[in-house]
């Protein structure tokens, strides 16, 4: 699998030579190599790891990737000039999105039209040896941002937009808002907002299909609350809008109450997040189809505990489901079922790590004295001893069990004391003191 290069920099051109216009293209959107630390680059730290023996550069294993990658750079994309310390201490920041839109609407590179020194400038690694660190390092945050918000600008050119914008139908003054919300969220929150959201009230099927392959940038501009306040208003008013933000996170139907009585949707919010159930209209709160999906998709977020699925938490077959999504639904389920030893062997064994130690101790007075239940409490994710009688906690067989897993002995000290005494002294070294 060893490459033939003597250098780095035969190394890079080896590679360069390699590259086919597919991969070419992959690497043009996404610049940064923090995007291929665990593929390209792990192909190209495995394949000249033996450059390190003759290397005359300061570098670890990790870093030949890094190091070729960016030798390897300018070979294929002539307009960068060589740019690898440039790219290098800008690493750390989302160029990648930028990157990509300013390809798509210019057909290059940011880097062959804006170039970092004429925002800012960055010291060597070496001439900070004599200064503090952290101010160094707040310095390199800001001035990036400087540079990237110069890189968004040029992407969001008031003149190109209002073209496209006019075309679709859009008004001087709606114009002139949506843009505002763009550049005020470049440089106020440093956060590139989707052109789709901004178009949202032409929004058609091909959009909405389109802005569904960029989810992970949905998310996170979603997840902003400020950022959202910020959009106008017919953002919210835009069925297929609505659809898309509920399928991104479904907590987001508190800003579309448009849209809750539309059946549809509130199901796909549901299922994204039971949370939902507080902003659906209350003609659902007895509905079984929604009560169905709130069970299946229960697993962060307990049913029984929101008002608009209280009335279920008798059903057998509605808590059951529920259980299977996590067993500390159980909480909130009625004393028949918390009574129930079936239910309570089924919610026990479908614990998570989501809300453990909560299913035993919500059990009844007398199943909680029930040694067969505790042992498949000692047996779950994140057992606990909590809610245990008396009784059990003075139980051998429970203090064996603990005793034979490293990772659950330390429950001991929780036993009785007569417990403590006599089996103190075989617990393992990390688990005393």
């Amino acid at each position: 699998m060893s490459g033939k290069a003597k250098t780095f920099e035969e190394a890079a051109i080896e590679c360069a030579a390699k590259i086919s216009d597919e991969q070419k293209r992959y690497f043009q959107l996404h610049i940064d190599y923090s995007h291929h630390h665990f593929g390209y680059g792990l192909y190209l730290r495995n394949k000249y790891f033996y450059l390190l023996h003759n290397s005359t550069y300061f570098i670890d294993r990790d870093s030949i990737g890094e190091r070729i990658y960016y030798l390897m750079l300018p070979l294929i994309f002539p307009e960068f000039k060589g740019y690898e310390n440039i790219i290098d201490r800008i690493a750390f920041s989302p160029f990648d999105q930028l990157n990509a839109n300013y390809f798509l609407k210019y057909g290059r590179n940011f880097i062959s039209d804006v170039l970092p020194d004429e925002y800012f400038t960055l010291p060597e690694r070496s001439e900070i040896d004599d200064c503090d660190f952290d101010d160094w390092w707040n310095k390199y945050e800001s001035e990036n941002k400087n540079y990237e918000v110069a890189i968004a600008e040029k992407i969001w050119d008031l003149e190109d937009f209002s073209k496209t914008a006019r075309i679709l139908g859009y008004s001087p003054e709606e114009i002139e808002e949506v843009h505002n919300v763009c550049l005020h969220l470049l440089k106020e929150k440093y956060l590139f907002v989707p052109l789709e959201i901004l178009f949202a009230k032409k929004a058609s099927a091909e959009s909405i299909a389109a802005m569904m392959e960029k989810k992970e940038q949905f998310e996170y501009f979603f997840s902003n609350q400020s950022s959202i306040d910020l959009l106008p208003d017919y953002v919210f008013e835009n069925r297929d809008m609505a659809m898309l933000m509920v399928s991104t996170r479904g907590s987001l139907l508190e800003y579309l109450p448009k849209f809750k009585s539309d059946r549809e949707l509130v199901l796909t919010a549901i299922r994204k997040s039971v949370y939902a159930c507080n902003y659906m209209d209350k003609s659902f709160w007895g509905d079984v189809e929604i009560a169905e999906e709130a069970a299946k998709n229960s697993r962060a977020d307990l049913m029984f505990s929101y008002d608009a699925f209280k009335q279920f938490n008798d059903d057998d077959r509605i808590v059951k489901m529920a259980l299977e999504a996590n067993g500390a639904n159980i909480c909130y389920a009625s004393e028949r079922i918390r009574s129930d030893y079936d239910m309570a062997k089924f919610a026990l064994r479908h614990q998570r790590e989501i809300y453990p130690y909560s299913a035993f101790p919500s059990l009844s007075d007398e199943l909680r004295k029930c040694k067969e239940l505790a042992v498949l409490e000692i047996a779950s994710v994140k057992p606990s001893l909590d809610g245990f009688s008396d009784e059990l906690l003075d139980d051998d067989d429970i203090a064996e069990l603990l005793i034979s897993d490293e990772d659950k002995c330390r429950q001991i000290y929780k036993m009785s004391e007569r417990i403590k005494r006599k089996y103190l002294d075989r617990l393992p070294p990390q688990c005393s003191g």
